[in-house]
């Protein structure tokens, strides 16, 4: 036991001895306390100019006397390419470097020496801010930190890219939440601001990923760390919005390839330090991730620390101005806003003119520009703002003019209408380009009140008035006095001119006058040293006003078919004077002649044919004319023997000509019915007989035919069917009346059965419709049913009596052979059978 006492006892004193060692060192770096960086120096900066960016600067460190490396950033307005910050003087002990891409200045000890506070305060202080812009941002913030991630006075936060290769999202977002800062919870980066978006895209020392994601629900983009965890800051796909701030890139996010995941775009891909989406993993080439920006601050139990410090200078600017206008020369009163100092003033050639808010320009006769400087502290670099003075050019009128309408609405008592708009070319040689307006005073024509209705006033109200002329774009307004008066000459009393014309075209009372035919009368009854004008109007009211005034008077179509009256103005013009209007001219149509012809006559072989016309509208006069157009006859009827074309023109009393009426004149004959014209068709029951007359093989004319009586239906038919068998009368009628023919036509037909019982009905089997015009000779051949030969006979001299061998034969059915051939020697040859009775 006591042995084992002893070794227990050295064993728990190396353990004591140990655990005394380590609580020294801990005590030791528990109380190593951080400084405390103070930083004044809120200035007003000249454009082009150095400024320190302090005005006093301290490190308050109550352990340490050095430090490894100071940074100094433009962390807020940062414009790159222009703005740097620069040591000044000598600071041998320490080095200075600029990071354009972040827009810091690292300040180091030589040779990697840390830096005495002291020497690093000095330096702070001689570390000087220039922009080689006329117009630099109106606010900067410099931020002073002691550690390499750059800090933002507008968050209070601090925030550092790392740079890593092929990173996805996922890894990236655990990697930021398990790194600290100087005690600081760190996780990867939200942006809710522009300031934010610069420094963690634009100014970042590389491209990577950050917090927004929008894997949950596809289009709602939110931020998955820090603070604003769960925060919705984009909604849809590029064409969505945002309910705060966010910086995407163009046309993105797009969610190509199920992009879900915010990352920073490269430098050279659209809009520098804006966003783009790609999938976890990210993708090739520029969309390659390269790491990921970490955000330090906002996290609860997050210590308070003051390792940095920030300044800022403030840019004067022409936040306002306001151009000044005036009609015609003179000065004009400008105006402009300064944020801070004063406004001066200058000329296009950049002569200082004065100072203040408010200038009044030096007398002016054109438009002149001027430009505004926002200057503090007699500072006079930087962008002038364009003010600009406008002379509006004065619009020439005609003030003090007299116009004078006619007393044309029906009361002659020296007051009518006028409409002030149709002597605005009076008022203005450059009228169109001005808007006129009319008032019963001049206050109100110059303050544009009281407006009077200017298409439709009465002298009656008043006969002085005065119009505003408004210019546009480059003219002001001017303000002249008008007189109206009411002419006392008019047209002489009774006086009317008629335009008349023929119908043109259709029938229908329409046609084109010539209305300056009827000028030289009209101005001959008015003094002619006035040098006068006449218009034409299709109302009295047009013609009162000078409203729609007819155009186009060379080819004036009238309104009313058939007669028409226009009212006719005469003016002078160039003074605005009226001498006379009214109801004075007349348009009356003349209809076009009206008559009818048949279009076809036909003459008898050796005749004539008398044509007149029909339905004659009127009492016409007429020119017959032939197929050459020359003249044949004058009279109202003619006479024509010849074949050909014709037409006639017929002319009425007030000289208006018809178009020519066109007719055809043929020559007709009797027909000559022959019967080789004729074809019978009889190989059934019934026959068709067909005339032939296509090429005018009967004659001449025109035909009309009739079977068996003349009286018949058929008339223009030349083709009879269903002809019952027997001899028929064919006839042939000229439709003209020129003669007429008949022949006998044959259909040949076997009687179904016959009763030789000589009783006088039907004793002889005849044989119906052969005659010896169209048949030469002829054969009948009667068989029993047995085929037996009974009798031949010749049917165009004999019928059959229904003997045999001088017996008569039995009632039964008999067979029959019927053949005939006609004069050009062709055969027709009909069989059937037949009934014998008793």
């Amino acid at each position: 036991m006591q042995s084992w006492y002893p070794g227990k006892s050295r064993k728990v004193t190396l353990l004591v001895l140990g655990l005394l060692l380590f609580c020294l060192d801990f005590a030791q770096a528990a109380y190593n306390v951080a400084p405390e960086i103070t930083a004044e120096g809120n200035q007003v900066y000249c454009p082009l100019s150095t400024i320190p960016i302090v005005t006093d600067f301290n490190i308050i460190d109550p352990d340490d006397t050095e430090i490894d490396a100071f940074y100094i950033q433009i962390s807020t307005g940062y414009e790159r390419g222009f703005d740097s910050l620069t040591l000044l003087n000598s600071h041998p002990n320490i080095t200075a470097s600029w990071n354009d891409q972040e827009g810091k200045l690292t300040l180091t000890g030589i040779g990697g020496v840390p830096m005495l506070y002291t020497d690093l305060i000095a330096a702070v202080k001689d570390v000087v801010f220039e922009s080689t812009s006329e117009s630099p941002t109106e606010e900067k913030f410099f931020s002073f930190t002691i550690g390499s991630a750059n800090y933002l006075p507008e968050t209070g936060h601090y925030y550092e890219y790392v740079p890593q290769v092929g990173i996805n999202w996922e890894d990236a977002r655990v990697a930021a939440q398990n790194r600290t800062y100087f005690g600081l919870q760190g996780y990867l980066v939200t942006v809710t601001s522009a300031a934010e978006a610069q420094i963690t895209g634009e100014q970042a020392a590389g491209t990577g990923w950050i917090g927004g994601s929008d894997a949950q629900t596809e289009g709602v983009w939110k931020w998955m760390t820090g603070p604003e965890a769960g925060q919705i800051f984009w909604n849809g796909d590029y064409t969505g919005s945002t309910p705060n701030f966010a910086f995407w890139n163009t046309n993105e996010p797009n969610n190509l390839n199920d992009e879900d995941y915010a990352h920073v775009t490269a430098p050279g891909v659209g809009i520098a330090g804006s966003w783009n989406d790609l999938p976890i993993g990210g993708g090739d080439g520029d969309y390659q991730p390269k790491g990921y920006v970490v955000e330090y601050g906002g996290m609860p139990g997050d210590p308070v620390l003051n390792l940095s410090a920030s300044t800022k200078i403030t840019v004067p600017k022409i936040s306002a101005t306001s151009s000044g206008t005036r009609c015609g020369p003179g000065t004009v009163i400008l105006e402009a806003t300064a944020t801070l100092g004063q406004v001066l003033w200058y000329d296009s050639e950049g002569n200082n003119l004065g100072s203040g808010d408010s200038f009044e320009t030096p007398f002016l006769d054109s438009t002149t520009s001027f430009y505004a400087l926002a200057s503090y502290n007699g500072c006079t670099t930087g962008q002038k703002a364009l003010v600009e003075a406008e002379v509006k050019i004065v619009p020439e009128i005609n003030d003090g003019l007299t116009i004078s309408n006619c007393d044309g609405d029906g009361v002659p008592d020296g007051f009518t209408n006028f409409d002030l708009t149709q002597y605005l070319y009076l008022l203005s040689a450059n009228y169109e380009s001005f808007n006129f307006s009319f008032y019963f005073t001049e206050m109100d024509a110059e303050n544009e009140v009281n407006q009077i209705t200017a298409n439709n006033f009465n002298n009656t109200v008043a006969d002085e008035l005065f119009f505003r002329a408004n210019g546009v774009g480059q003219y002001c307004h001017v303000v002249g006095s008008l007189y109206l008066e009411v002419s006392t000459t008019s047209f002489p009393e009774g006086y009317s001119y008629d335009l008349q014309a023929c119908d043109q075209g259709e029938s229908d009372g329409i046609t084109q006058f010539n209305l300056q035919d009827a000028e030289a009368d009209m101005l001959a009854q008015f003094p002619s040293e006035n040098g006068l004008t006449v218009t034409f109007y299709q109302t009295e009211d047009d013609a009162l006003y000078m409203r729609n005034e007819i155009s186009n008077t060379g080819m004036y179509s009238n309104s009313v078919p058939y007669s028409e009256t226009l009212f006719v103005r005469v003016d002078d013009e160039g003074s605005g004077t009226c001498f006379g209007v009214g109801e004075y001219l007349t348009l009356t149509v003349w209809p076009i002649p009206s008559f009818e012809l048949n279009e076809t006559y036909s003459f008898c072989t050796v005749g004539q044919v008398e044509v007149s016309p029909m339905n004659a509208a009127g009492n016409y006069t007429y020119s017959w004319r032939n197929e050459g157009n020359n003249e044949i006859g004058t009279g109202a009827t003619i006479s024509i023997s010849e074949v050909g074309s014709y037409s006639a023109i017929a002319t009425s009393e007030e000289g208006c000509a018809s178009a020519p009426v066109h007719f055809e004149v043929t020559e007709s004959g009797p027909p000559h019915l022959l019967p080789e014209y004729v074809l019978v068709d009889d190989d059934g029951d019934t026959g068709t007989i067909t005339i032939l007359h296509e090429k005018g093989e009967l004659g001449l004319g025109e035909y009309e035919f009739f079977l068996d009586s003349l009286y018949g239906s058929e008339g223009a038919t030349s083709e009879f069917t269903n002809v019952e068998p027997g001899l028929h009368t064919l006839y042939a009628v000229d439709k003209n009346g020129c003669g007429m023919d008949w022949i006998q036509v044959g259909v040949v037909g076997v009687p179904k059965f016959f009763s030789p019982n000589d009783d006088g009905v039907n004793d002889i089997l005849g044989i119906k419709g052969i005659t010896s015009e169209f048949y030469q000779e002829g054969s009948f051949s009667v068989f029993d049913r047995y085929g037996k030969l009974l009798v031949q006979l010749d049917p165009m001299l004999h019928g059959w009596t229904g003997f045999y061998n001088g017996r008569p034969l039995p009632p039964s059915d008999y067979w029959y052979v019927l053949q005939l051939v006609d004069h050009d020697g062709a055969i027709h040859l009909k069989k059937g059978h037949f009934t014998l009775k008793q």
